[in-house]
């Protein structure tokens, strides 16, 4: 079988590499999104509502106007857009920043080809980088339903986990974001539906919430305390918690308690670890915790279930908390070993109680709603009757 050539990066194409080139055979040095956003599902506005009379169809001026500008201590800037539009620079963001990914020269075929090793090595990494974008706006999320919470006392809908593929994606802020349809891709479709791409002079704007600008500035300043601590693990926990909310706001109270519950043991043990590095320090100079003790305390021999114990026993959780984790702990193995569905009050307090622990272990206090939406239309029963005679007449 013959093999596949692949492209060659040479020192001679270098000027064809970076400048625009005619050479067919040449693929160009490129770079991964600078930008990342979404379009916020619920709509909303940020800061103030248009006249109506300006936004029945796509305006530019009024959707696309910049409300918010903020630079996060992390190294990310923000802007926010009237229509609701969140809008990131990840270009400066050490744990997902901007990938150039090496150009190269095709080899001098018809058939089948591949990248060179550094190329396909680099586009890889920015796919790996794109998902952490991802997560940190669903993290964002998270943080913006706090913020309503705590600035304005009321809950709202949680919104649509994002994906790496379904984010907006761009190179400067003031790129105009296309308007693209895609089947597969619920945002874009919401986007152009409720920002009138497709509507008519005479067509009526889609009602929207206003979203107050001091609320969107609290939750940039959460998502700015969280992304501070330089933790992957711990931006994959919130937008697990994130995510087990919008379950719960699909009644899917199996996926929530799942999801919440994981995040719960994580951080049973996270503050598990921080017991006994506490105590050695207490107990240093006996030497009493060593190596092979940690190893032990550590492992499988300690479950989530006897750790729980333990931590309450020695005051580290308070005995409701206890109580608590242990409902839900129970409420997740029946739904994973048997599949027995969680009541929904379980899948509510498993959220609670992970929440919780988020505020005691890692200091972050999150108020994500658990607001859901009926999903069974009502009629009265005379209507029923009514047509039901009609069909045995």
């Amino acid at each position: 079988m013959k093999d596949i050539p692949r492209g060659v990066r040479q020192e001679e194409d270098h000027e064809l590499l970076t400048t625009r080139s005619k050479d067919p055979m040449i693929v160009p040095d490129r770079i991964s999104p600078t930008i990342e956003g979404y379009f916020r599902i619920p709509a909303v506005w940020i800061g103030s509502e248009p006249d109506p009379a300006q936004v029945r169809k796509l305006n530019l001026s009024v959707h696309h106007q910049f409300v918010l500008s903020m630079d996060l201590k992390c190294g990310i800037k923000a802007k926010v857009r009237r229509d609701g539009t969140f809008l990131f620079d990840f270009s400066s963001w050490a744990l997902a920043p901007s990938v150039v990914i090496p150009g190269y020269r095709r080899p001098n075929t018809d058939g089948p080809y591949y990248a060179p090793i550094e190329s396909g090595e680099a586009e890889e990494e920015a796919e790996v980088y794109a998902i952490v974008r991802a997560q940190v706006m669903n993290v964002h999320q998270a943080c913006l339903t706090t913020a309503e919470s705590q600035v304005k006392h009321r809950t709202a809908a949680t919104g649509f986990p994002l994906t790496a593929w379904n984010t907006h994606k761009a190179i400067t802020f003031e790129a105009v974001t296309p308007y693209y349809d895609d089947v597969e891709d619920i945002h874009a479709l919401a986007q152009n539906v409720i920002n009138g791409k497709y509507g008519a002079e005479n067509r009526q704007a889609l009602p929207r919430r206003v979203l107050e600008l001091e609320v969107v500035e609290r939750s940039l300043r959460l998502l700015d305390q969280i992304l501070l601590k330089e933790d992957l693990v711990l931006i994959q926990m919130i937008e697990a918690i994130y995510i087990a909310s919008c379950r719960l706001r699909d009644k899917r109270v199996g996926e929530t308690v799942a999801l919440a519950w994981s995040v719960c043991e994580q951080l049973v043990f996270v503050l598990w670890k921080q017991d006994i590095d506490a105590k050695d320090v207490e107990i240093q100079s006996a030497r009493r915790i060593n190596k092979e003790r940690r190893k032990k305390l550590t492992g499988r021999d300690y479950s989530a279930s006897v750790v729980l114990e333990i931590l309450e026993l020695q005051g580290c959780i308070n005995t409701d908390l206890y109580r608590l984790l242990d409902l839900v702990r129970r409420a997740r193995n029946k739904w994973v070993h048997e599949l027995r569905i969680p009541k929904n009050r379980e899948a509510q307090l498993c959220l609670v109680a992970a929440q919780q622990l988020l505020k005691i272990v890692m200091k972050i206090d999150l108020s994500i709603s658990q607001t859901t939406r009926g999903g069974v239309p009502q009629w009265p029963i005379w209507m029923w009757n009514k047509f039901k005679e009609q069909g045995e007449s």
